[in-house]
C-alpha cells in the first residue's frame, strides 16, 4: 500500500499541472495624476521587470507615454517585481517597486510638485 501511495505522490510530482507550466501573467494599467486628481497626460513611463533575490537584475524595459487621460496601459508581464518610474515635466519624478500578484492590476500615481531649490551660501 505505501509503495502504490509513494508511486502517486511521485508521479504528480512529475509531471507539471497546466496552470503550473505556464508562468501567470498580470495585465498592468497605470494611471498617472497629480495632487488635485487631475490626469497627467504625455507622462513617461518606464517599467522594469526584475529578477533575484535583491531585485537588482533587471531582465526587461518598457518605456511608454500616458493618454489624455492619464492612463498608461502596459501589456501583459509575468508576475513578480517590477520597478516603476513616472517623469513629467512640471512634477517630481515617482518612483517605487511594485509587486505584481494578480492577473488584472491597476496602480495609481500621485505626482507632486517640484520642490523649491534652496541655495546655501
Amino acid at each position: 500500500m505505501k509503495t502504490v501511495i509513494l508511486g502517486l505522490v511521485l508521479a504528480c510530482l512529475a509531471f507539471p499541472r497546466p496552470a503550473d507550466a505556464a508562468q501567470r501573467m498580470t495585465t498592468l494599467q497605470i494611471v498617472v495624476r497629480d495632487a488635485s486628481g487631475d490626469p497627467v497626460p504625455r507622462a513617461s513611463v518606464i517599467v522594469r521587470t526584475v529578477k533575484g533575490k535583491k531585485k537588482n537584475k533587471v531582465t526587461d524595459t518598457l518605456q511608454l507615454k500616458t493618454s489624455e487621460q492619464g492612463t498608461a496601459p502596459v501589456p501583459p508581464l509575468r508576475q513578480g517585481y517590477i520597478l516603476l518610474q513616472v517623469h513629467a515635466a512640471g512634477y517630481q519624478t515617482f518612483g517605487d517597486t511594485i509587486e505584481l500578484t494578480e492577473v488584472e492590476q491597476t496602480v495609481a500615481v500621485t505626482l507632486k510638485p517640484p520642490q523649491e531649490q534652496v541655495s546655501v551660501k
